[in-house]
């Protein structure tokens, strides 16, 4: 850990393209791996009010396909999430955002459920074109999952996005 830096908050990605997925109900996500008490795959450590993770680059979605990662905010209030869509040219559809929320990692909103209170943003769209969103996300419970799903059934979309805690 960098000198003056301390852990305040972590966040967990779930998806890579060059890292052993497992596919559950078309959500595709990799196995956790446990580091102290807290299930992590990438640990941010900061010494100031907000940080930036690259959380996919070019990754690609499958038509219908939903990505998503876990976020634990620790005392952050808010996290800001920007992810960029590069659509197919034959695409008729583009790509939504939305967090379901956790007061235990166990229990977690269903879609439907963060739909209808919300709980998401759709990036606009244009067939053959790159469009890109921030979105900003309140952290109202221990655990939030955020998932980037491709609104396409017939056409993949290549996805980068970031995260950046916010006090």
């Amino acid at each position: 850990m960098a000198t003056g830096a301390k852990r305040i908050s972590t966040i967990t990605i779930d998806s890579f393209e060059t890292t052993p997925e497992v596919i559950v109900n078309s959500v595709k996500t990799i196995p956790e791996v446990i580091v102290g008490s807290v299930k992590t795959t990438s640990e941010v450590f900061i010494n100031s009010t907000k940080t930036t993770e690259e959380v996919c680059k070019g990754l690609s979605i499958s038509p219908s396909g939903t990505v998503q990662f876990k976020v634990i905010p620790g005392n952050y209030q808010a996290g800001v999430v920007t992810v960029s869509a590069t659509y197919n040219s034959s695409a008729t559809s583009g790509v939504r955002v939305r967090w379901l929320y956790s007061p235990d990692d166990s229990l977690y909103d269903s879609p439907e459920d963060a739909e209808d209170e919300g709980n998401y943003k759709d990036l606009t769209f244009s067939a053959g074109e790159t469009r890109t969103r921030t979105i900003i996300i309140p952290y109202l419970q221990p655990y939030v999952r955020v998932q980037i799903v491709n609104l396409d059934s017939s056409y993949s979309v290549t996805v980068d996005c970031y995260h950046t805690f916010y006090k």
